[in-house]
């Protein structure tokens, strides 16, 4: 059940594939891709898989993927400009300050308190302050162990060059328009005038059409 969740990505899930079966998963990672794409299913998926107890590492029915997919792990972390704030409005604050990171930095130099590995996921790392960047960048150079950190981005331009290159960068991309279509005919319920239009509108954006179906306003 690897990755079930993400659609058409094949060319990331491959790689991060292999890496599980030959024991080389990175200690940090940045995935790239517009707004929408996948960005955070995978991340959602790696920390399952680095913390799964099942035998087809993400299983998603064991009790460490169930509570990660239910955001109830405590070896999970999020961290981002919308994290707290009321789901689909705009995010109140303008950038990741140095506290958040240096928040961070503590809880990484601790044992994983209920799974195997620590997992950080840092959404819209390009709003990192200069010195939050900064601040994150020691943890990358010196990684502790059982600690994984995912940075998730649309603008990997933004950020800054010592950060990308102690991740390994993998790059999520729009859906041909008819793979969102097939993708949205799985569900119940809608006509196929309004899955062609919402799959049109999307872009190649599954996360965006998805959220399309569910508050019809976003159209």
């Amino acid at each position: 059940k690897q990755f079930d969740e993400l659609v058409g990505q094949d060319h990331v899930t491959r790689a991060l594939g292999n890496a599980i079966e030959m024991g080389r998963i990175g200690h940090a990672y940045l995935f790239v891709g517009p707004a929408h794409v996948g960005k955070m299913t995978l991340a959602t998926d790696l920390a399952s898989m680095v913390n799964c107890i099942g035998d087809d590492r993400p299983c998603g029915e064991c009790r460490q993927c169930d509570r990660i997919s239910h955001g109830l792990h405590a070896d999970v972390r999020v961290l981002g400009l919308a994290v707290g704030d009321e789901k689909g409005g705009a995010p109140s604050r303008t950038a990741i300050g140095i506290d958040e990171i240096r928040a961070i930095e503590k809880e990484a130099h601790l044992k994983p308190f209920e799974g195997r590995s620590r997992v950080f996921i840092i959404e819209d790392a390009e709003r990192m302050s200069d010195a939050a960047a900064n601040a994150l960048l020691k943890t990358l150079e010196e990684p502790p162990e059982q600690v994984l950190i995912v940075l998730l981005t649309s603008k990997p331009s933004l950020l800054p060059p010592t950060v990308v290159s102690r991740c390994q960068q993998l790059e999520l991309r729009p859906l041909p328009v008819q793979t969102v279509a097939e993708h949205l005919q799985s569900l119940n319920g809608l006509e196929a005038a309004r899955i062609e239009e919402i799959a049109r509108v999307s872009e190649g954006r599954l996360g965006w059409a998805l959220r399309a179906v569910e508050q019809p306003e976003t159209l």
